[in-house]
C-alpha cells in the first residue's frame, strides 16, 4: 500500500509541476495583461513536438546506435529509443545535454508560436481576441495528425528517457524537475509583481486606452507577453513529453491543455499566484483520486469517468456565480512599502 501511495504522490507531483507552470503562464497573460488566451495548447504542443522530435535524433548522434535504423526513424523509433536508453543509464552527462538542448529548442519554438499567433491577434480585444487564439490552437493538432515525420502521426513516437540514469528514482527525479520549472516561473512572476512592468501590465489590462494615452505601446506589450507565455508553455510541453517518454497528437487535446487550465485558474483566482497554485493542486488531486478509485465509485448512476467533468462544470458555475474573482483575490501592490509611503507622507506634511 505504501508503494502505491508513493507512486501516486510522485505522479501527482509531476503533473502538478507541469500544470502549475502552464497555469502561471495563463496567469501572466490573463491575470496581469487581460489576454484571454484560449490557445495555450498551441505553444504547449509545439514544445511537446520538439520533445518528441529532437531527443531521439540527438541520442543517435551522441551515442552509438545502428545507423541503418535512421533510414526510417518513425518506424524504428522504439528500437532506437531503447538503444539510446541503454547508453543513458550510465551517462547522466549525455542525458542532461539532451535535456538542456531540447528545452532550449522547445522554448524557442514556444516563443515563435507565441509571436506568430499573437502578432495578428494582439490588436484585437475581448471576444475577437479569444476566438482568434482559440482557432490558432488547433493548427498543430491538425499538422501532427496528418504529417507523420513530425511525431509519427496519430500513433505518436517513443523517445529516449533522459532520466534513465536515475534508475529506481527516475520518476522522482523527473517530478522534481517539473516542479523546479514551475518554481522558476513562480519566481519570475513574483519578481514582476511589484515592478514597474507589473503595474504597466495591470494598467493595460484595466484600461488599455488610458495606458495608450500615456505613451504605452499596448499592442507591443501584449505581443511581448504572448511570446513570454509561449516560452513557458513550450518548456512545459517538452517537460511533459520527457516525463512520459512519448508523444502523440491525441494526448495533446484542447480540453486537457487549454480548457482545464482555464478552469483551474478561474477557480483559484487569476489575480494571485497562490490562487493559481491552490486551483491547480485541487483539480490535479481530484483527477488522480477519481482515476485511482474509479472502481470504488461504481455505485454512481453513471460511468465514474464522467465525474471529473461534472464536478469541474459544477465548480466553475458556483465560482462564477458566487466568487467570480476566484478563491484568492488580487491584492493591491504598491511601488513603496507602507512604511516608506508613511515616511514620505510625513515629510511632505512638514
Amino acid at each position: 500500500m505504501s508503494g502505491q501511495w508513493f507512486l501516486f504522490s510522485v505522479d501527482l507531483l509531476a503533473l502538478f509541476g507541469i500544470y502549475l507552470a502552464l497555469n502561471l503562464s495563463l496567469r501572466l497573460q490573463l491575470g496581469y495583461t487581460g489576454i484571454a488566451n484560449f490557445g495555450l495548447v498551441l505553444a504547449f504542443t509545439g514544445g511537446a513536438y520538439v520533445g518528441g522530435w529532437l531527443p531521439i535524433r540527438l541520442g543517435m548522434w551522441l551515442v552509438e546506435v545502428d545507423p541503418s535504423l535512421a533510414d526510417d526513424m518513425i518506424w524504428n523509433n522504439v528500437i532506437i529509443a531503447s538503444q539510446v536508453d541503454l547508453s543513458l543509464h550510465g551517462s547522466p552527462g549525455t542525458a542532461m545535454t539532451i535535456l538542456l538542448i531540447t528545452l532550449l529548442a522547445a522554448g524557442a519554438a514556444g516563443a515563435l508560436l507565441g509571436l506568430q499567433s499573437g502578432y495578428p491577434a494582439v490588436r484585437l480585444g475581448g471576444d475577437y481576441l479569444a476566438i482568434s487564439l482559440l482557432a490558432f490552437g488547433e493548427v498543430l493538432a491538425i499538422i501532427g495528425n496528418n504529417y507523420d515525420p513530425v511525431v509519427g502521426g496519430p500513433l505518436g513516437v517513443r523517445i529516449p528517457d533522459v532520466w534513465a540514469w536515475a534508475g529506481d528514482w527516475r520518476f522522482m527525479a523527473a517530478s522534481l524537475a517539473n516542479c523546479a520549472l514551475a518554481l522558476g516561473v513562480w519566481l519570475y512572476l513574483d519578481s514582476i509583481e511589484k515592478s514597474p512592468m507589473g503595474r504597466m501590465l495591470r494598467a493595460i489590462r484595466d484600461n488599455p486606452d488610458a495606458a495608450s494615452s500615456l505613451g504605452k505601446n499596448v499592442a507591443r506589450v501584449r505581443l511581448n507577453v504572448m511570446v513570454t507565455g509561449g516560452i513557458i508553455c513550450g518548456l512545459a510541453g517538452a517537460m511533459y513529453t520527457l516525463y512520459t517518454t512519448g508523444v502523440a497528437p491525441s494526448a495533446l487535446s484542447r480540453f486537457d491543455w487549454t480548457f482545464l487550465p482555464w478552469v483551474m485558474v478561474v477557480f483559484g483566482g487569476s489575480g494571485s499566484n497562490v490562487g493559481v497554485l491552490i486551483g491547480t493542486f485541487t483539480f490535479i488531486l481530484v483527477q488522480k483520486l477519481i482515476i485511482s478509485y474509479k472502481f470504488a465509485l461504481s455505485f454512481l448512476p453513471f460511468d465514474p469517468v464522467w465525474l471529473q467533468f461534472l464536478l469541474m462544470g459544477l465548480v466553475l458555475i458556483l465560482v462564477l456565480n458566487f466568487r467570480p474573482s476566484g478563491l484568492v483575490t488580487e491584492k493591491a501592490s504598491y511601488a513603496l512599502s507602507r512604511r516608506e509611503m508613511a515616511k514620505a507622507a510625513g515629510k511632505e506634511s512638514l
